[in-house]
C-alpha cells in the first residue's frame, strides 16, 4: 500500500503544521511495516502560501502529483481534502478556531479555513485529530458521525528534554539576545493566543519587582499583531518585553530550559504542543484551562481562566518566588509528558491508514 503525505509545512520556516509533520513523517519511516511505502509530496518551492496558492496546492497540485506516483491512499495533515481524487482520503483536523473565533482571521483566510475546509471534510474517510476537545467541537459544530473521527495525540521532539549545560544555554541566550531571568511565551502572534493579556499581567507582576524579570515572546508574525507593540509601549516595558521573532529550531530546548516558567494564556488550542515541549523541556508551565488545555497539561501544571488577570499575577509571583513550588511541579511535569510520543502517533496512524483502506 502506497500512502501520499503532503509535507508542504515542513518547508521553509515551519510552525505548528510543520512540526506536527515533519515528526509524524519521521516516526512513521520507524514503524511502517513492510506492505506500506510512504510517498512525501512536496511543492517546488519552499515559500508559505497564500491563501488562493493554497487551495491550488490542496486541489490540483497535491492530488495530481499523487495521483501520478499511482498512491493507494491521501493523507491530508493540515488542510483541505481533494475533491478529485480517486483512491481514499484521509485528513488531520488540527481544530476549528476559523469557525469558532472567525474575527481572529484575515476574510479570504476565514473563508477558506472556516467555509471550504470543512465541506472538503466529507470527501474523507478517516478523520484524525488530535484531542479529546478537537473532537466533540467537530461533532457540535460540523456534525461529522463520532466513528469517522479517532483521536491521536501529538509527541514532542525527544532532544527538548535532555539536560543540557549552563555554558549551553548561556550562548544561546546570547545569539537571541535573551536576559538571564525571563517568563517564556513560544507561539505564533495572533489574537486567539491572548497575549495583549498576557502583557498586561507582566506589568503588573513586575511592580516593584527586583529579580530583573522580563517576558520573552517568541515567533513569527501571524495577524492582526500590532497591537502588542503598542501596548508595549503604552505600558512603558520596551526594556522588559522582547519579541525575539522566529526562532531556530535548534535553540529551542535552550531557551525553553532557560525560562524561569513558560505562560500561555491561549483562548483557544486544538492540542497545545508548546506547553508540552515546555514541561518536557523540565519548566514549570502557566496555562489556561480552556479547549485542549486540561488534557496537555494535566495537574502537572496551573491552570486558569485566560481572562483571570488576578489568579495569572498571582501564580506566576508564587511560582517565580519558590524553588520549592518549581521544583515541584517540575517533577510533576515528567510523569504527564510520558503520556505522549510521536512513536505512539505513528502507531495509531497507520492503524487509521489501514481502517480507512478497507472502506468502500
Amino acid at each position: 500500500m502506497r500512502i501520499a503525505i503532503d509535507i508542504q509545512t515542513t518547508l521553509g520556516k515551519p510552525t505548528g503544521f510543520g512540526f506536527y509533520v515533519s515528526n509524524l513523517v519521521e516516526a512513521l519511516k520507524k514503524h511502517t511495516p513492510r506492505d506500506l511505502e510512504l510517498v512525501l509530496v512536496k511543492p517546488d518551492t519552499e515559500n508559505d502560501f497564500s491563501t488562493p496558492q493554497r487551495f491550488i496546492w490542496d486541489q490540483l497540485t497535491y492530488p495530481k502529483k499523487a495521483s501520478s506516483e499511482r498512491v493507494d491512499l491521501l493523507h491530508q495533515p493540515c488542510f483541505s481534502a481533494p475533491l478529485r481524487f480517486k483512491n481514499p482520503v484521509v485528513v488531520t483536523i488540527h481544530d476549528i478556531i476559523s469557525i469558532l473565533f472567525p474575527e481572529t482571521i484575515p476574510f479570504a483566510s476565514r473563508m477558506f479555513y472556516s467555509k471550504w475546509m470543512p465541506f472538503s471534510y466529507r470527501k474523507a474517510k478517516k478523520i484524525i485529530t488530535i484531542s479529546n476537545s478537537t473532537k466533540r467541537d467537530i461533532i457540535r459544530v460540523l456534525g461529522i458521525a463520532e466513528d469517522k473521527i479517532t483521536v491521536i495525540p501529538l509527541g514532542y521532539d525527544k532532544k527538548i528534554e535532555k539536560k543540557l549545560g549552563k555554558a549551553e544555554i548561556e550562548n544561546v541566550k546570547k545569539k537571541n539576545k535573551l536576559p538571564e531571568n525571563y517568563l517564556l511565551h513560544i507561539g505564533t502572534l495572533e489574537p486567539r493566543k491572548n497575549l495583549d493579556f498576557l502583557i498586561e499581567v507582566f506589568s503588573e507582576v513586575i511592580k516593584n519587582d527586583k529579580s530583573g524579570l522580563h517576558l520573552v515572546i517568541t515567533g513569527k508574525k501571524g495577524w492582526y499583531y500590532e497591537g502588542l507593540f503598542e501596548k508595549v509601549k503604552q505600558l512603558s516595558l520596551e526594556d522588559k518585553v522582547i519579541f525575539t521573532g522566529y526562532i531556530d529550531e535548534e535553540d529551542k530546548a535552550a531557551i525553553y530550559q532557560g525560562a524561569r516558567i513558560f505562560t500561555f494564556p491561549s483562548i483557544y488550542e486544538g492540542f497545545g504542543l508548546p506547553p508540552l515541549e515546555a514541561m518536557a523541556a523540565g519548566v514549570p508551565v502557566i496555562s489556561s484551562d480552556t479547549s485542549s488545555m486540561p488534557e496537555v497539561v494535566g495537574k502537572a501544571g496551573i491552570l486558569l481562566s485566560p481572562h483571570n488577570k488576578f489568579g495569572w499575577v498571582k501564580a506566576i509571583k508564587e511560582v517565580s518566588g519558590s524553588e520549592k513550588l518549581r521544583k515541584e511541579m517540575i517533577a510533576n511535569n515528567f510523569g504527564q509528558v510520558k503520556h505522549f510520543s510521536w512513536d505512539k502517533t505513528a502507531e495509531k496512524t497507520i492503524e487509521v491508514y489501514r481502517e480507512a483502506i478497507k472502506i468502500k
